[in-house]
């Protein structure tokens, strides 16, 4: 995958977005999937995951 491609998948990401539950400051917005997902790129890039792994994204 290209980096914009990357970029155009963070940004579809579907977040929950029950303002009960997030603030303003996160834009009343769940903010947890994208460091998810940019923690395991960068446990990929350490050598710390080296087998495939299925994640699914939602």
């Amino acid at each position: 995958m290209s980096l914009a491609q990357y970029l155009r998948s963070f940004f579809r990401l579907r977040t929950d977005k029950n303002r009960k539950c997030w603030s303003a400051l996160t834009t009343y917005q769940a903010p947890h999937k994208p460091f998810v997902l940019l923690s395991i790129m960068d446990l990929i890039a350490q050598g710390s995951i080296t087998e495939r792994i299925k994640i699914c994204l939602t």
